[in-house]
């Protein structure tokens, strides 16, 4: 997936709000379990620099999923893009999540 969007600038996979993992899972709860953080973007002295950074849009991030959503596929995302996102103190969460039906 090439459209996956990351708001999790302390990600040490996050380049311009873009996953450059080459892969990553989402468990049953929708939430991104690869995220990693990385101490050296949490205490950097300009704030704003992560967002600078160029966008990488050219990884294809293959997404592992276990949640009971509408775009998974087997246990792959099969969705054409995804969100990433995070409040404080949450896990870093699948806003593109959409429950099944039932």
């Amino acid at each position: 997936m090439k459209d996956l969007k990351c708001g999790l600038k302390a990600c040490r996979f996050n380049r311009g709000y873009c996953c450059c993992s080459k892969e990553i899972e989402v468990n049953a709860s929708a939430d991104c379990t690869t995220y990693a953080p990385d101490e050296r973007k949490r205490t950097a002295d300009f704030e704003a620099g992560s967002d600078f950074v160029k966008a990488d849009y050219s990884v294809d991030t293959a997404v592992a999923c276990d949640a009971d959503c509408v775009f998974n596929g087997g246990g792959k995302c099969v969705a054409n893009g995804i969100t990433v996102m995070r409040e404080e103190k949450t896990p870093a969460a699948c806003l593109t999540f959409m429950p099944r039906l039932k």
